[in-house]
């Protein structure tokens, strides 16, 4: 259950920090070809990696660790309180495994931004981020996404529901009883 919930959060928290990049990568045609990551520069793999961590995408990665200890340790240590010495060593001891697993990813989400965008629109985006306006956005993002997503439930059952409404009345028009 606890991995359900994290990975959900996960993917969730990385598509939503990385929409400003979303823009940008829709708008570049599709590969005619695979590329290997090998066909990539370590240069335009480094500025795709530099845009993750200056856009919290990287930052995301590294939350799981962080809520799956949390989440462990409530759940282990609330029930079985004579656990917590044996729990905290073992939570450490999975640390240096979280962190490999955290860069191996960052290395994959690193190459597939090097796949989708230029080495020098990568470094464009990474300047605007280091750019005080940049800072500034990168602040307010977690509170205005916060503020997105306790939006965006109740808009999308309103609007599914509106939606379904509108559908079912229209086929009703042409004769159909659902």
């Amino acid at each position: 259950m606890i991995r359900h919930h994290l990975a959900g959060a996960a993917i969730g928290l990385a598509l939503a920090v990385s929409a400003p990049a979303q823009a940008q990568l829709l708008a570049q045609p599709p590969a005619q070809a695979p590329v290997a990551q090998a066909d990539i520069p370590q240069s335009h793999l480094q500025a795709a990696k530099d845009v993750l961590i200056l856009t919290g995408v990287a930052e995301s990665f590294e939350s799981i660790y962080n809520e799956f200890r949390v989440r462990v340790r409530e759940m282990v240590v609330t029930t079985r309180p004579e656990l917590a010495k044996d729990t905290d060593e073992v939570i450490a001891g999975l640390k240096a495994e979280a962190d490999k697993k955290r860069d191996d990813m960052l290395a994959s989400a690193s190459f597939i931004f090097a796949k989708h965008m230029t080495e020098a629109d990568l470094k464009e985006v990474g300047a605007f981020f280091r750019s005080p306006v940049g800072q500034r956005y990168n602040a307010a993002r977690p509170k205005a996404l916060d503020e997105i997503f306790a939006l965006l439930q109740p808009w999308s059952v309103n609007t599914s529901n509106s939606l379904f409404d509108r559908f079912s009345e229209e086929m009703r028009k042409r004769g159909h009883q659902l």
